[in-house]
């Protein structure tokens, strides 16, 4: 075998680089036809990183979505149930139609090999830096550590200096899903140059697709179930039409017979629905191999397809997303446009599953598509409960630092919810998002319970000790309650008044006594001179407005009891629940 032989034969369909882990606990490396072969004894994919999941999640939907067509029954036109009967068929074989993967995949077989000399996957061909030699691998693996610029990382400076293939692929979709944004050296052919450098155009999004995004996927009993609950093949809330198949335009980059070295500014509608947008190319990339062409050794790396994600809902079924009134004024749109929920990496899900499950009435359904697709197969009893009692939603996506141009942070959460939350106005949803609510309510009242017992000891020169405490208070809180948060979202009932309003009374009364066990360690630590009536101004004493330990207590209790009441009423959802774990983003 010659030299070029050898530095085309990795392919990403036919050899290992997916790793997984198996429903025994053991684990392996799979090529993608192995991956869809044995999804069933699959239990997840584990990447180098937990974020490298999703991206590889999308790039295999991406290819159910074109290995599968639907065919219209009686060859009439293609429908609802002809995508549904499709989608059931599958489900209760619990397996793939191998025929039909292994039959597209070597249609593109030249498609996926990562050094092929026309169509290398996910890279285009002798790209180049104009003056520049390529960069270390270290600019394509996120986790190490970048002078002023360190992530998450165990990794010391200075100790990688080449990937194997599987790697490579693995991060080389990592980025392009996930890039950060900043100032680019400009490769041969970018016609964007400005001073020898290259920005992301005004306004657009910098960071790769997944970046500006609050990535949700759902995940069932192994990686066969997971990808079948995210593969959507009908939403009506889309506007360009309900079917998510069979669009000749939305094809993958791989089909694309041409490829340009050239960034692509941000068109209105691209990308154009799930295919293009979970295999959109934000970068120009080229790998760059040793001379043996085994081990990767570099990158070249430049701005590419500059995504569209305002109104993009059609596209995206794996955000949640809200109106922008702020997009609207400045964009000069008619109306606010809707825009995708990004994730707060500091913020558990389950404070913002409201984002993701409800949909009030009257309003505009601002949910994952994931999510309305698992409605839709529970409604039409394809799906029923107790095939299926509860799914785990998993949120994955990255946080940036100065102007998006690094890494900060990652995000990589899961939660498991009662099948019964799925269903936007039943009783259920609505009882554990009021619960969640409240419990939001209650932290922050134990917060204010510590701000005025620093009141109270007369120390008006600790405000920053006092913020300082204060975060840390709501931190310890939430991180008491987060277990039996999880677990009542996971177990909450399906059916019955009486049954719901029990459950949501004995998780309100869990709430309540962990609260009060942590105001109790609180109390403990106060000195008794804390205990002595302070006033911050002297007229303060005739109005009868200092503050004390035990007025403070009884202030948190009282308010307490409240705010766990059963006959409770958000006091504005949108800022207690709706946005609590997903930022707003642009």
């Amino acid at each position: 075998m010659d030299e070029t032989d050898a530095r085309v034969a990795f392919s990403i369909a036919t050899d290992p680089w997916i790793p997984v882990i198996y429903l025994d606990g053991s684990r392996g490396e799979l090529s993608m036809v192995d991956v869809f072969d044995r999804a069933a004894s699959i239990r997840r994919i584990q990447g180098d990183v937990p974020m490298q999941e999703l991206p590889i999640v999308r790039l295999l939907l991406a290819i159910l979505y074109r290995a599968n067509s639907p065919s219209a029954a009686d060859g009439g036109v293609l429908g609802k149930k002809d995508v549904l009967d499709l989608w059931h068929s599958l489900w209760i074989a619990g397996k793939f139609d191998m025929d039909d993967i292994r039959r597209y995949l070597d249609y593109f077989s030249d498609r996926f090999y990562l050094d092929d000399p026309s169509h290398p996957f996910y890279q285009v061909p002798d790209l180049e830096y104009v003056g520049k030699e390529p960069d270390g691998v270290d600019e394509l693996v996120a986790d190490v550590p970048k002078p002023e610029k360190f992530l998450f990382s165990m990794r010391a400076r200075g100790t990688i200096s080449s990937l194997s293939l599987a790697e490579g692929v693995r991060w080389l979709i990592f980025q392009q899903s996930y890039a950060p944004a900043g100032i680019k050296t400009p490769v041969v052919g970018n016609s964007h140059v400005k001073s020898g450098k290259v920005y992301a155009p005004k306004g657009s999004v910098g960071t790769g697709l997944l970046g500006a995004e609050g990535g949700v996927f759902l995940e069932g009993e192994n990686l066969f179930q997971t990808l079948m609950l995210n593969w959507v093949l009908f939403d009506e809330k889309r506007k360009n039409g309900h079917l998510i198949c069979g669009n000749a335009a939305g094809i993958p980059s791989w089909e694309a017979d041409e490829t340009t070295p050239d960034l692509v500014p941000a068109t209105t509608g691209n990308p154009n629905d799930p295919v293009s947008a979970y295999t959109w190319q934000s970068r120009r990339m080229r790998l760059v191999f040793d001379e043996t062409g085994q081990r990767v050794v570099g990158v070249v790396s430049c701005y590419g397809d500059i995504p569209s994600i305002v109104n993009g809902a059609d596209a995206e079924p794996m955000t949640a997303w809200r109106k922008s009134e702020a997009q609207q004024k400045k964009l000069g749109l008619p109306s606010a446009p809707l825009m995708p929920r990004a994730h707060d990496s500091e913020r558990a899900i389950w404070r913002g599953l409201s984002a993701v499950v409800s949909k009030e009435e009257g309003s505009e359904d601002c949910r994952p598509g994931v999510v309305r697709w698992a409605e839709l197969l529970q409604e039409e009893e394809i799906l029923p409960r107790e095939t299926l009692p509860y799914v785990a939603i998993h949120a994955q996506g990255m946080s940036y630092g100065t102007q998006s141009s690094v890494f900060e942070d990652g995000v990589d959460d899961i939660l498991d919810v009662s099948s019964a939350l799925l269903c936007h106005d039943s009783r259920a949803c609505s009882g554990s998002l009021k619960v969640i609510a409240q419990a939001d309510e209650a932290v922050e009242l134990l917060v204010r319970f510590v701000r005025n017992v620093q009141r109270a000891s007369g120390d008006k020169s600790a405000k920053d000790r006092a913020r300082v405490k204060s975060s840390y208070v709501r931190a310890q809180a939430f991180g008491e309650i987060d277990h039996l948060c999880r677990d009542r979202i996971a177990h909450f009932p399906g059916d019955g008044d009486t049954v719901i309003d029990e459950y949501c009374i004995e998780w309100r009364a869990e709430i309540r006594s962990t609260l009060l066990a942590l105001e109790g360690e609180y109390l403990r630590e106060c000195a008794p001179s804390l205990f002595a009536e302070r006033y911050e101004k002297p007229e303060d004493k005739k109005s009868d407005r200092g503050m004390t330990v035990g007025k403070a207590d009884a202030i948190f209790r009282a308010s307490l009891n409240k705010a766990l009441s059963p006959l409770y009423k958000e006091k504005d959802s949108s800022k207690t629940v709706g946005s609590a774990t997903l930022s707003e983003g642009m």
